[in-house]
C-alpha cells in the first residue's frame, strides 16, 4: 500500500532561496516521469523521512502536487556527508502498468566459513538492477555467506528468483567472494604503489546508504 506525502512547488532554484529552505527544515526535490513535465518542490524533510521509512528504497508514494496525485518512486537521493541531511531528492513518476527499472539492495547473512579461518570477505556488488512493476519490487535481496571457504564467492545466479521481477545482470557476476589475507595484502600494496607512481593517494568512493537521513530526528 502507497504512503501519502504532500508537497509544494516552488518556483526558483537560487541559492539563496534553496539555503533558507533547507533552514526551515524542507528539501528541494524536483518531480519527472509518467504524466507530467518536470516540476519543482519543496518538501517537509522529517515529513518525507517518515514516509520514506514507511516505503522502503523502492516503495510508492502517493505524491500530492497541489490537486494532483502522482505514484512515484524516489529515483535519487542526496545526503551531506557532514552534515547527514537530505540536500536534495529526484522523484519519478510512474505508470503502474508498466515494468522499470530500479537498483534493489543485496544484503549478506549469516558468518562465512573462510572468514573464521582468517580469509576476507571481499564484497563486489552491494546493489543489483532489477526490472518489474512498480508494486512489485522486492525491498531487498537476501544471499546467505555461511558456507564459502577461502576462495569461494557467489554471483548473480546464487540470488533469490521471483516471477515478478527479473535481474538484470550476467548469473556469473561476482556478488561476494572470500579472499586469502595475503591476497588481500598484495591488492592494497600494488594499488598503493599505482597511486604513488601517479602522485596521488588512493581514493575510496562510499555510496551514502537509504536510511543515512535517520540521525535527523533527533535534531
Amino acid at each position: 500500500m502507497a504512503t501519502n506525502l504532500t508537497v509544494e512547488k516552488r518556483n526558483t532554484d537560487k541559492r539563496s532561496f534553496l539555503t533558507e529552505l533547507r533552514s526551515k527544515g524542507h528539501v528541494p526535490a524536483n518531480l519527472y516521469g509518467y504524466g507530467t513535465e518536470s516540476v519543482s518542490l519543496s518538501v517537509d524533510e522529517p515529513e518525507f523521512i517518515k514516509a520514506y521509512r514507511e516505503v522502503g528504497k523502492n516503495g510508492i508514494l502517493k505524491l500530492k502536487v497541489g490537486g494532483k496525485n502522482y505514484s512515484v518512486m524516489v529515483q535519487e537521493m542526496q545526503v551531506h556527508p557532514l552534515k547527514n541531511a537530505i540536500t536534495h531528492i529526484d522523484f519519478i513518476a510512474l505508470d503502474l502498468n508498466k515494468e522499470t527499472e530500479a537498483e534493489v539492495p543485496v544484503v549478506l547473512t549469516g558468518d562465512s566459513a573462510g572468514v573464521k579461518e582468517g580469509g576476507i570477505l571481499q564484497r563486489v556488488l552491494a546493489e543489483v538492477s532489477v526490472k518489474a512493476l512498480p508494486a512489485d519490487f522486492p525491498e531487498q535481496l537476501e544471499v546467505a555467506v555461511d558456507s564459502l571457504e577461502i576462495g569461494d564467492s557467489l554471483t548473480v545466479k546464487d540470488l533469490p528468483t521471483g516471477d515478478k521481477y527479473e535481474i538484470l545482470h550476467e548469473e556469473d557476476e561476482v556478488i561476494v567472494s572470500v579472499v586469502p589475507p595475503k591476497l588481500q595484502d598484495e591488492e592494497t600494496d600494488e594499488e598503493t604503489e599505482e597511486a604513488d607512481e601517479a602522485g596521488d593517494a588512493p581514493e575510496s568512493s562510499e555510496s551514502v546508504a537509504q536510511d543515512s537521513q535517520e540521525d535527523k530526528k533527533d535534531e
